[in-house]
C-alpha cells in the first residue's frame, strides 16, 4: 500500500507537471507572438511615418512658388525626416517579400532626394525646372504605391500573426482547463481507490475486532486485502488464532485447578483413609479424563508398597496383585531424580514390568507422595486418553499429592484425636463426678452432725425398748425409732442423688421444684448457723434440661455462698419470667468476689478456698449450663455479697 500512494502521487504529480510544462510552452509561443505583433504596429508606424514624409513632401513639392508654398529649408527637413524613416524601416526584420520592397523604395526614396535636389538647386529654364518637379512627383506617386503596397502586406502578415497569437492563447486556456479537469478527475480516482483500499481492510478488521471483543476467540477474516493490509490480516487472523488457543488452554489450567481445589477442599472433611483413595481416584480421572488412577502406599506389615483399594478403572483382583517390594519400588523413586515419572512410549521400561503389561498400560505416570522427606508412597495414572502424559500434568498431580500427604497425617491425627478425646470425656466424667463428689463431701461434713441425732435418738430409744415392759411405751418408742430412721435415710437418699454417676437425661422440669428440693437438702445443716434463707418463686412454665445436672448446678453455687457468709447472712433465692428464659437468682450478702478475679472464676482448677476447694465446681456448672443453651451473669461487689443468675431458654426439646 506504501508503494501504491507514493506510486499514486508520484503520476498525479507527473501529470501536473506535463500539463504545467504544456502551459509554458503555450504561453511562452503566445508571448514570442505577442512580441511580434508589438514590432510588427511598431513596423507600421514606421511605415505610416514614411507615408506621411512622402506625402508631405509631395505636398511640398506641388505647392512650391505659390502663396500656400512651404520655404525650401522646410522640404529639406521633411526629405531628411524621409530619409531617417526609410532607414529605421529598413533595419527591422521583415518576410523576403517585403525586404525586396523596401530595397526597392530605399532606391526609389534615393532617386526621389537626387530628384529633389536636382529640383531644389535648378534655376535656368521654367521648362526645365516643371520637368524637374514632375520627375520628383512622379517617383515620389510611386514611392507611396510601393510604400502602400508594402503597408497592406504588412497589415495582412500582422493580421495572420494576431490571429495565430488569438489561437495560441484560446489552445492555452483549453489545455489548462482540460490539465485542471483531468487532474482533477485522476486525483479523485486515486483518492477513492486509495480510501477505498485502506478503509475496506480497515472496516474488515474493525469487524473482526469486535467479534472478538464479544468472545469469538480465533474468529478470522476472509478479506485478503493487498500489500501491507494483506500482512496485517494474515497477522491478525494468526493472532486470533493463537488467542483463542491460548484461552482454551488458560480455561483447561482453570479446570484442572478448579477440579484441583474441588479435591483437595474435600480433603479437609474426609478422616477416612479408603474415602481419600476414592475421592483421589475419581478426582484424577476426572480431571486429567484416564483409564486407571490409584494410590500406592508403603504397607509396613508386608514391608513393600501396596495398591490401595478402591481405585479408578482397576478391579479388587487387579489391585491386589499390585505389589511391590521395598527395595525395587525405592530404586525407582531414586532413578526418577526424585521427579515424577513420565513413561509415555518406552514401554519396556514400565516400572511393574508384567504386571504393566497385562493391565493393558499404554503411557504410565508415578507421582511421589512424600512426607517430611520420607516416602509414603505414589499416586499411580495409566493410559491418558487424550495425548502423552505432560509436565503440566505432573505439575498438576504433584501439587495434589502434597496435599494427598497433608490429608493422611490429617486423618492420622483425627484417629489419634478420636482417641483422645475418648479419653478427654472419659476424663471429663471422672472430673465432673470429683466435683460431685467434692460437693458431696462439703456438704456431708457440715450434716453429719445432723444425721448422727436421729442415729443417737435410735440408738437412745433402742436401749429404752429393751427395759420396757409395756407394749404401749415399746410402740411408741418404735414409731419414734422409725421415724428418725426415715429422716436418716431422706438425707441419705438425696446425698446418693447427687453422687450417682448418670447420662444427660433432658426430660420437661418445674425449676421451682428443682430449687426448693436443693434448698432442703442445705437447710438442714443451716439450722445452727446464722444464715437465713429467703425464697422467692415466680410463675414460670416447664423447662426441658437434667435435673439431676441442674441440681448440682444449684448445689455447687449455693456451698459457694454459704461458704463466703462464715460469720451469717442471708442467701435469697428467687426465680421469674424474662422474654423468652428462666432467671434463677442465687444471692448472699457474704463478702463478695475482687474484681480481679471475676473473670477467672469459671476457670478450672481456680479457687479462692485454699486446700478446701477443688477449683471445679464452677467450671463444671458453667459447661452444664452451656449444655443447656443458656448462660450463667455474675455480679459482685467486694463487702457486698454476690448475685449468681443462672438463665435457661423456653423452647422445644433440643438435642444437647
Amino acid at each position: 500500500m506504501k508503494k501504491k500512494i507514493i506510486l499514486s502521487l508520484f503520476f498525479l504529480f507527473l501529470l501536473f507537471t506535463v500539463g504545467a510544462i504544456m502551459t509554458m510552452f503555450y504561453i511562452l509561443r503566445v508571448t514570442s507572438r505577442l512580441d511580434t505583433l508589438i514590432t510588427l504596429h511598431q513596423v507600421e508606424i514606421l511605415r505610416q511615418d514614411l507615408v506621411i514624409n512622402v506625402q508631405t513632401v509631395q505636398s511640398h513639392l506641388y505647392t512650391i512658388g505659390t502663396s500656400f508654398g512651404k520655404e525650401m529649408d522646410i522640404i529639406v527637413e521633411n526629405v531628411a525626416t524621409l530619409d531617417n524613416a526609410i532607414q529605421k524601416c529598413s533595419g527591422c526584420h521583415h518576410s523576403p517579400e517585403l525586404t525586396t520592397k523596401i530595397n526597392a523604395i530605399k532606391d526609389l526614396t534615393e532617386q526621389y532626394k537626387e530628384a529633389l535636389s536636382t529640383f531644389i538647386t535648378t534655376t535656368a529654364g521654367k521648362e526645365r525646372v516643371e520637368r524637374l518637379q514632375l520627375v520628383g512627383a512622379n517617383i515620389g506617386n510611386v514611392i507611396l504605391e510601393k510604400t502602400q503596397e508594402m503597408a497592406f502586406i504588412a497589415n495582412q502578415k500582422l493580421n495572420e500573426r494576431t490571429i495565430a497569437a488569438i489561437k495560441d492563447v484560446t489552445s492555452s486556456r483549453i489545455i489548462l482547463i482540460i490539465t485542471l479537469l483531468l487532474c482533477f478527475f485522476i486525483a479523485l480516482t486515486i483518492a477513492a481507490s486509495l480510501t477505498r483500499g485502506i478503509t475496506e481492510p480497515v472496516s474488515e478488521l474493525l469487524k473482526a475486532t469486535r467479534k472478538i471483543k464479544a468472545g469469538e476467540l480465533g474468529y478470522t477474516t476472509s478479506y485478503r486485502g493487498k500489500d501491507e493490509f494483506k500482512e496485517l490480516l494474515e497477522a491478525f487472523n494468526d493472532m486470533s488464532i493463537t488467542l483463542n488457543e491460548n484461552n482454551k488452554r488458560i480455561m483447561q489450567h482453570l479446570n484442572r485447578l478448579s477440579g484441583l481445589y474441588r479435591i483437595t477442599l474435600s480433603f479437609h472433611a474426609i478422616t477416612n483413609v479408603e474415602d481419600i483413595y476414592k475421592e483421589v481416584s475419581y478426582g484424577i480421572a476426572e480431571l486429567i479424563d484416564i483409564e486407571q488412577c490409584g494410590v500406592i502406599l508403603f504397607d509396613k506389615g508386608e514391608e513393600l508398597f501396596a495398591h490401595r483399594f478402591p481405585a479408578f478403572g482397576l478391579q479388587p483382583e487387579q489391585i491386589a496383585h499390585i505389589k511391590i517390594p521395598q527395595d525395587n519400588f525405592i530404586d525407582i523413586y531414586r532413578s526418577s531424580n526424585r521427579r515424577p515419572l513420565i513413561l509415555n512410549d518406552n514401554t519396556a521400561l514400565f516400572p511393574l514390568g508384567e504386571l504393566d503389561k497385562s493391565l493393558n498400560v499404554k503411557n504410565l505416570m508415578l507421582i511421589w507422595i512424600r512426607q517430611k522427606g520420607e516416602l509414603l508412597g505414589a499416586i499411580r495414572v495409566a493410559n491418558k486418553k487424550s495425548g502423552d502424559f505432560t509436565e503440566e500434568d505432573a505439575r498438576i498431580l504433584g501439587i495434589l499429592a502434597n496435599n494427598v500427604s497433608v490429608a493422611f497425617e490429617n486423618a492420622k491425627l483425627y484417629e489419634n484425636l478420636k482417641k483422645q478425646m475418648v479419653e478427654l470425656k472419659e476424663t471429663q466424667e471422672q472430673l465432673v463426678q470429683a466435683a460431685k463428689l467434692a460437693a458431696i463431701g462439703e456438704l456431708a461434713s457440715n450434716i453429719a452432725h445432723e444425721i448422727n441425732n436421729p442415729l443417737t435418738s435410735i440408738l437412745g430409744y433402742s436401749e429404752l425398748v429393751k427395759e420396757e415392759t409395756d407394749i404401749t411405751n415399746i410402740m411408741r418408742d418404735i414409731e419414734v425409732i422409725e421415724k428418725e430412721s426415715l429422716r436418716a435415710r431422706d438425707i441419705v437418699q438425696q446425698l446418693l442423688e447427687f453422687s450417682r454417676k448418670r447420662p444427660l437425661e433432658i426430660k420437661e422440669i418445674n425449676i421451682n421444684d428443682i430449687l426448693s428440693e436443693v434448698l432442703a437438702l442445705v437447710s438442714i445443716p443451716l439450722k445452727d448457723s446464722n444464715i437465713n434463707i429467703s425464697k422467692s418463686y415466680g410463675d414460670i412454665p416447664l423447662i426441658e434440661g437434667d435435673p439431676n445436672q441442674l441440681k448440682q448446678v444449684f448445689l455447687n453455687i449455693i456451698n459457694n455462698a454459704i461458704f463466703a457468709m462464715q460469720g451469717g447472712g442471708t442467701l435469697t433465692a428467687k426465680t421469674r419470667m424474662g422474654r423468652d428464659s428462666v432467671y434463677i437468682e442465687i444471692c448472699d450478702t457474704g463478702k463478695g468476689i475482687p474484681k480481679e478475679l471475676l473473670q477467672r472464676i469459671f476457670e478450672p482448677f481456680f479457687t479462692t478456698k485454699q486446700e478446701k476447694g477443688t477449683g471445679l465446681g464452677l467450671s463444671i456448672s458453667y459447661k452444664i449450663i452451656q449444655s443447656h443453651k443458656g448462660r450463667i451473669d455474675v455480679e459482685s461487689e467486694e463487702g457486698r455479697g454476690s448475685k449468681f443468675a443462672v438463665v435457661l431458654p423456653v423452647s422445644v426439646r433440643q438435642p444437647f
